[in-house]
């Protein structure tokens, strides 16, 4: 990977979860107890060798700043490493130009300082293990303008229901571009990973009318459609989930309970980065009782817990039970209460001897600070 090259994560694209994301961005998000859905995203940056990037943030900026701090986790090369977080300011004043486009606009040095050949774009809410240099090889060799990394699924249905599918001829180029409707299970589904050149990208930016109101993702549909810029496809094999509702949230969280699906995302040679807080390790108590969980490190468990994810310094009392639940960090459990089937964000306070129970199929949320009797 000889060329220059600049990642941009791009938190534009990321769907609203509902009361989830309202003070958050989805990819400031808990996952898994300790990671950000973003920490994803910038760590296939990481190991791919990608030490200059950037994330363009369309809101809630507070809570992409306090997880990522200094940028420091995901950098290899001290020396020669960038990372920036990218605001739009004339954008927040007029929300119709607060696009990714503009936020490139508005933020034009970084790509004189950078001086990049190509950029690298990826999402936060589709979480993958994506070794970017493939990409990129193949994005030169095939003489493309714009190369749109995808993947074949078969639960259209019910997966990536927001998402775009491709169609791409022998050669390997975009032909029809289409919304995922669900009516056909087996699609090329987008992952809204781009690889384009800085001058086509410096040539949008700088458009003129109705395409600087549109979005990264609603252009490359554009240049797909256009018979003098070449748009290729490139296939990634590897894991895939789109979070894009509070249901799959809850359901990709939950099926990496199971060994076998963590060990697809969770791969020796591919280190899934994050902000350590220096917390101490879990505390057991001894009437603690724990069952397939995920258990952040300075989480207090003195209940039982089973099928559930626990996130850092969360507290769970004396005879409390805790079933098939995500609680967020800082959240207190009290001693003989019951929760089960639901999502408890942070800071959540839940009695002694309190009840919280939702269904298996629409898990029960309960919004930040709130405080349970």
């Amino acid at each position: 990977m000889a060329k220059r090259i600049l990642g941009l994560l791009n938190l534009y694209s990321s769907p609203n979860l509902g009361p989830l994301t309202e003070h958050r961005t989805l990819g400031s998000t808990s996952f898994l107890g300790r990671f950000a859905i973003m920490d994803f995203a910038l760590s296939n940056f990481t190991n791919s060798g990608i030490d200059e990037f950037s994330i363009l943030v369309k809101d809630n900026f507070r809570s992409v700043s306090k997880h990522v701090g200094s940028l420091k986790t995901w950098v290899n090369n001290t020396k020669i490493a960038r990372q920036n977080i990218l605001l739009n300011e004339k954008g927040i004043a007029k929300k119709e130009y607060n696009t990714d486009l503009n936020n490139i606009l508005e933020n034009e040095w970084l790509l004189y300082e950078s001086n990049p050949d190509l950029i690298v774009v990826q999402p936060a809410h589709i979480i993958t293990t994506m070794d970017l240099r493939p990409v990129i090889d193949f994005h030169l060799s095939s003489g493309a303008d714009v190369t749109v990394v995808y993947k074949k699924i078969s639960d259209a249905d019910k997966a990536f229901n927001y998402s775009n599918t491709l169609e791409v001829d022998k050669s390997g180029r975009v032909t029809k571009v289409s919304k995922n409707t669900g009516e056909n299970k087996k699609v090329n589904v987008s992952l809204e990973t781009y690889v384009i050149s800085r001058a086509l990208l410096t040539k949008l930016i700088h458009a003129r009318g109705e395409s600087r109101e549109l979005s990264l993702k609603r252009t490359v549909v554009k240049l797909a459609r256009s018979k003098t810029t070449k748009v290729f496809a490139y296939e990634y094999k590897g894991y895939a989930r789109c979070i894009d509702s509070f249901k799959h949230f809850c359901e990709y969280s939950f099926e990496l309970l199971n060994y076998k699906n963590a060990t697809v995302l969770f791969d020796n040679d591919w280190t899934a980065y994050t902000v350590s807080h220096n917390t101490p390790p879990t505390t057991y108590g001894i009437h603690s009782s724990v069952k397939n969980c995920y258990i952040a490190n300075g989480a207090f468990v003195d209940g039982h817990v089973e099928n559930s994810i626990i996130s850092r310094s969360a507290k769970i009392g004396k005879g409390a039970v805790v079933k098939n639940s995500i609680v967020l960090a800082n959240t207190v459990i009290g001693e003989n209460a019951h929760v089960e089937n639901a999502v408890l964000d942070k800071l959540v306070k839940v009695r002694d001897g309190a009840e919280l129970l939702g269904h298996k199929e629409d898990l029960l949320y309960i919004s930040q600070g709130k405080i349970i009797k």
